[in-house]
């Protein structure tokens, strides 16, 4: 509920009001409009030796009933309402506002989807050729492809020679057969394919 309050009363000399209007009126002139007011009660003049100060008169302004008051409250009520109501709206347009300036423009749209619609056309084009059993590598992938079986495989001679060549020595100090001491010593399981064959021969 709206409670009253006492308005302060706003007081000053003639240089105050001279002052606060900017100088658009002169101290003399300001001085005989107070003058003027105090002789209609609308102003009260309060000496103080030489200076004399005006307030307002709050004598003059009628205090609201408590019907008016309860009035003005369920008008405050729902004026309160309706910024909560707009402050929301707001914070969704502004919401929408930042996530329309983040998305792609309508030309950007378009060239994305023109480049999604050529990867896909070559994703289906691969797709058919590995379902169709045909043409499964390309001539540069193929080269790859037996550059890097080369190296390995030479790479797995190297290493088997090594092995060979270590075993033998140990083997001149021993007196155990070379398989025994493989199978029951070492524990060593054997290539299922011969180094010297070529696993890819029946491909």
């Amino acid at each position: 509920m709206a409670k009253i309050k006492k308005v302060p009363a706003a007081k000053g000399d003639d240089a105050d009001v001279s002052n606060n209007l900017h100088g658009a009126i002169t101290k003399t002139v300001a001085q005989k409009v107070l003058n003027a007011l105090a002789i209609k009660s609308e102003v009260r003049q309060k000496v103080y030796g030489k200076q004399s100060v005006y307030v307002i008169n709050q004598e003059q302004f009628e205090s609201p009933s408590q019907e008016e008051l309860n009035d003005m409250d369920s008008k405050i009520e729902e004026l309160k309402k309706e910024v909560d109501k707009y402050k929301e709206k707001n914070r969704q347009l502004t919401s929408e506002l930042a996530t329309l300036n983040n998305s792609l423009t309508n030309e950007q749209c378009e060239e994305r989807l023109k480049v999604l619609t050529e990867q896909n056309r070559k994703y289906e084009e691969r797709l058919k050729e590995l379902q169709s059993g045909t043409k499964q590598f390309s001539v540069d992938d193929a080269k790859r492809i037996d550059e890097k079986f080369e190296k390995n495989r030479k790479f797995w001679r190297q290493r088997k020679r090594m092995f060979d060549e270590i075993v033998s020595t140990i083997l001149d100090a021993i007196d155990m057969k070379k398989k025994v001491f493989e199978d029951e010593e070492l524990f060593i399981e054997r290539d299922p394919i011969d180094i010297n064959e070529d696993p890819l021969k029946d491909l």
